[in-house]
């Protein structure tokens, strides 16, 4: 009996970590958002030419952990509210980030963008 018990935990010990394992990441918040696009700030307010490379990781990293239209609505709600307390924000800078990057994204990026749509 009981070397049924030891092959049968060792079952559902495995089962336990694979369905932990595979559980959705959790949505960002808006201070995790920000602090993605922090350091694109310099860019994006024209006091350097080109964005550094923290800046593109970040973005990416928003991108990819915004995979479903309610978390890019979210993040999109709070980048908004964020850029609009950004004196000197280089609206053209915002649009061309993604190329800048050279990171793909089928939509667009913009200060005046309505998340809503």
């Amino acid at each position: 009996m009981k070397s049924v018990y030891v092959p049968f935990l060792s079952l559902v010990a495995v089962l336990v970590l694979t369905v932990a394992a595979t559980e959705p990441p959790k949505a960002l918040t808006c201070e995790e958002t920000k602090s993605l696009v922090t350091p694109c700030l310099d860019f994006l307010t024209d006091k350097t030419n080109t964005p550094p490379t923290p800046c593109c990781q970040g973005l990416n990293k928003l991108i990819v952990s915004t995979p479903t239209k309610e978390e890019k609505l979210t993040a999109c709600k709070c980048l908004k509210e964020a850029a609009s307390q950004i004196p000197n924000f280089d609206v053209s800078r915002v649009n061309n980030l993604p190329k800048v990057c050279n990171i793909n994204v089928n939509y667009p990026i913009s200060k005046d963008f309505d998340c809503d749509k």
